[in-house]
């Protein structure tokens, strides 16, 4: 080995420890606890281990009927040892990323023999946005990109390869894997699946739908009928009520809000001001998709001859960012989740195709132009995000809202009501109570009363779970909601207000 390969090597060493320490660093900035997903998880995890079987109960979500999400993520954490998954449950999904990382780097050094190319490709995967502020939580996102990722390999080689058929039953293992894992991860899946075989004229990865459906029936023991049905449940729910994704509960409310008024981080806010910032979602927070698909576009006008493996991996990226694209922009893709957060699965092919591409057109000016402008975007978006992380309320569990939650454990049981609602998962684990909160698999009949928006009058809420607390910080509540509460003790934690309501439901209705 030479200087030159030793030398490489070292970089390639700290390019993966860079991607480590920004990884965690969201998480040290959050010594309380961070993220949504991290909370709901580990109650599911922790209650699995307890009871060895699936489906969990957890009654404590007043508003669920069924905890039906894709089981393998929550079946393989909760076959860890726990003092393991105690300790280190945060860090999970970042232990997972790192995994598709060596996965990534692994695929360009296969691609290309080439070490320069693999520490291009981790330096691109190690900076983008979306795979640092996401990775803050335990969550399966990243295990399903991972399942999905490697299938993709997989499939192109044996498509391009000419690999043995046998090879097939592999791909169908990790498409199962896939879809009992997690549900945006498959819907990504099968678009990529069906468009591709109508661009390429390949009917076998059409067959990759319906088999993926049986494999993952056989994988799960019959679990998945259960997963489809929520998975329905979920699509159902959102092409109904996805014009109240982000909204505030309250200030648009039909009974307590402004008809006149939109919340400021409401994600599909009308005009083409609000239509930008979603586009700028997508883009901001993995730029690398569309700069590297420039690149792609720019070589080919060049006169570059693309290999067989370079067109796959483009396709491949192209087709992922053009499903971030339509379920972001189109009303009638906005079921299928925010689009912007396909750009973690993009993360893999954009890495991928921008380091292969070191070899092919390394030397030219569009590919160096496509690094320094990706590079300026990934360290301005985190820069935004980690202010963005210090202010807020949702991301993270700051001092105050720790000492309002510990507070509230010691209370005696009661249904927990919290605004803004993020907060639910948190308290449900903190403190064991219950929470008038659901949404997590199936059952949204239940929630939709209250959630995007509360739709029936507060006090009909309170008379039929008899909540006893609730929990909000200064200034989140209107007036006229506020009016309309019954009689309350309130104990103040910095900005946080708990309110503690009567027990006595003769109370509720005389107040």
């Amino acid at each position: 080995m030479n200087l030159f390969e030793i030398s490489m090597l070292a970089a390639l060493f700290f390019v993966f420890l860079l991607a480590l320490v920004m990884r965690l660093a969201p998480v040290l900035l959050s010594p309380h606890g961070s993220g949504v997903d991290q909370w709901y998880w580990k109650t599911y995890i922790e209650t699995l281990r307890r009871d060895g079987s699936l489906p969990v109960k957890m009654p404590q979500f007043l508003l669920d009927e069924g905890h039906w999400y894709p089981p393998f993520f929550p079946w393989l954490m909760a076959r860890l040892p726990a003092p393991m998954f105690d300790r280190f449950s945060v860090q999970f999904a970042v232990f997972i990323d790192m995994l598709r990382m060596i996965l990534v780097v692994w695929a360009a050094w296969w691609l290309t023999v080439d070490v320069i190319a693999a520490v291009i490709t981790g330096v691109v995967y190690a900076i983008t946005p979306l795979l640092i502020t996401y990775n803050m939580q335990l969550n399966p996102r990243g295990m399903g990109a991972l399942f999905l990722d490697a299938m993709w390999l997989l499939v192109g080689a044996v498509l391009l390869q000419g690999m043995s058929p046998w090879f097939w039953l592999a791909v169908l293992f990790l498409a199962g894997l896939v879809m009992i894992t997690h549900k945006m991860a498959m819907q990504l899946f099968w678009f990529i699946a069906l468009v591709g075989a109508g661009m390429a004229g390949e009917f076998r990865l059409a067959l990759l739908v319906p088999g993926s459906v049986l494999a993952a029936i056989l994988l799960s023991g019959g679990f998945y009928r259960l997963t489809m049905r929520a998975h329905w449940d979920t699509v159902k729910f959102w092409s109904r009520n996805w014009r109240g994704n982000g909204v505030h509960p309250l200030l648009e409310s039909p009974l307590y809000g402004d008809e006149n008024y939109e919340t400021p981080g409401k994600f599909y806010r009308s005009g083409l001001k609000a239509w930008v910032r979603r586009l700028q979602f997508v883009i901001g927070f993995n730029p690398w998709m569309p700069i590297v698909l420039g690149v792609g576009f720019f070589a080919l006008i060049d006169g570059h001859k693309f290999s067989i493996y370079e067109v796959w991996i483009y396709s491949w990226l192209a087709l992922t960012f053009c499903f971030a694209l339509l379920t972001t922009l189109f009303p009638a893709f906005r079921s299928l989740g925010q689009g912007y957060l396909y750009g973690y699965n993009g993360s893999f092919p954009a890495a991928l195709a921008l380091g292969i591409g070191w070899g092919s057109f390394g030397s030219t000016w569009y590919w160096w132009a496509a690094v320094f402008i990706g590079f300026l975007m990934c360290v301005s978006a985190l820069v935004v995000f980690l202010r963005a992380l210090r202010a807020s309320r949702t991301m993270k569990v700051d001092s105050n809202l720790d000492e309002a939650i510990s507070r509230l454990a010691i209370l005696e049981d009661g249904p927990v009501m919290c605004f803004p609602q993020h907060w639910h998962d948190v308290v449900a684990y903190r403190t064991g109570k219950s929470v008038l909160f659901g949404g997590h698999g199936y059952g949204y009949y239940l929630l939709e009363p209250i959630f995007p928006v509360l739709r029936v009058p507060v006090r009909q809420i309170f008379e039929q779970y008899r909540v006893r607390y609730m929990l909000t910080y200064d200034g989140y509540l209107p007036e006229r909601f506020c009016a309309d509460l019954p009689a309350a003790e309130v104990e103040t934690f910095g900005d946080y207000r708990l309110y503690k309501f009567n027990a006595s439901q003769e109370i509720l209705h005389d107040a």
